[in-house]
């Protein structure tokens, strides 16, 4: 006859049902980012009432989100019955750095909430739920929708507010002359690289539409001696003449085909020489838990593409007319995957 031993822990049902819970605990995390509870919290802490009449709330709905908030960690209820702020709301204030808010709320936004919800047809498809939900890629919803596109780049600035430093700093950029930036957004790992390296000259390459945005953002501007923005499209052309070409969370938005058209035309633009420096995460090996495991899921469902093992980093490359010379590991979570063309 068999024994049973005691085991440590919750059995598996409450761990899969605690599981189960985590798109509640996002859509509540990102309820208290868009009431902006983090920021009327700085002066001090305050009652569900105070907070519900700054906020334009109902006082119970409110003090039960403050609540279940609280269970987490994001906030502490106090014994007097105001809530204050943890180490935890600090990324959720809109003047923190690095600042998760835009992100926190972009879990809220229509498309995302959408696309996410179509998962079983995008594992039955091998394809983005935005053609299942809107007829067109997400990008194409940006096109359309402005104000999503607003969003989802506030978001990606505020992911970028915390890694683009550290990705700066684990590698020697003063080697290069000049640096392109592909698909950077607003300009924060070209800020921070073009920080770490003064004689270095930059460009930002984006989409015409985020182009204008960054033309208009401050980040870049102590740098616009030695830094400009060009307006294209990556699957077209990339600006030439570079000795090092940058690009962070791009190549895993596309599948293999687009990304091989992405890179080849970084290997047509390279000067002889130079470097491809693609800022991506690595899946890890089989069972080892890992963001990139996770953030994999996202890249299937929203724009179509895939986190990628090293393998599959090194065909790519070599697809491209690139040579994989070695693999970075930095303190966040993305590599600097380093090419030599060939």
């Amino acid at each position: 006859m068999s024994q049973t031993h005691p085991t440590s822990g919750p059995p598996p049902h409450a761990v899969v049902l605690q599981m189960l819970t985590g798109k509640w605990v996002s859509a509540a995390i990102a309820a208290v980012a868009k009431f902006g509870i983090a920021d009327h919290l700085e002066s001090g802490p305050k009652s569900a009432k105070e907070l519900a009449s700054l906020t334009g709330t109902d006082e119970q709905a409110l003090y039960r989100l403050l609540r279940a908030t609280a269970s987490l960690g994001v906030f502490t209820e106090l014994e007097d019955g105001r809530f204050d702020q943890t180490p935890l709301s600090e990324p959720l204030r809109s003047h923190a750095n690095p600042c998760l808010r835009n992100m926190a709320m972009l879990f809220l936004d229509d498309w995302f909430t959408r696309t996410w919800a179509q998962l079983p047809w995008s594992v039955q498809t091998g394809r983005s739920a935005a053609y299942k939900v809107y007829g067109k890629s997400p990008w194409e919803v940006f096109q359309d929708q402005p104000d999503q596109a607003v969003n989802f780049n506030n978001a990606m600035t505020d992911m970028s507010q915390a890694d683009s430093p550290a990705l700066a700093g684990a590698y020697d950029f003063s080697q290069f002359e000049d640096v392109v930036d592909i698909g950077g957004g607003l300009g924060l790992l070209l800020a921070s690289v073009l920080q770490s390296a003064p004689k270095l000259r930059g460009t930002l390459f984006e989409m015409p539409y985020v182009a204008e945005q960054a033309q208009a953002s401050p980040i870049l501007k102590p740098f616009a001696d030695r830094c400009q923005i060009q307006a294209g499209n990556f699957l077209e052309f990339v600006s030439p003449g570079a000795d090092a070409y940058m690009m962070k969370h791009i190549i895993h938005d596309w599948d293999d085909e687009h990304s091989t058209r992405i890179l080849s035309n970084c290997r047509k633009a390279i000067k002889p020489g130079g470097k491809l420096l693609v800022m991506d995460q690595v899946v890890g090996p089989r069972n080892q838990p890992g963001l990139a495991k996770i953030m994999d899921l996202e890249m299937l469902v929203n724009p179509g593409g895939l986190e990628r093992t090293e393998k599959q980093w090194n065909d790519l490359f070599a697809a491209s007319g690139f040579r994989l010379e070695r693999i970075i590991r930095t303190p966040v979570p993305q590599c600097i995957i380093e090419g030599s063309p060939v």
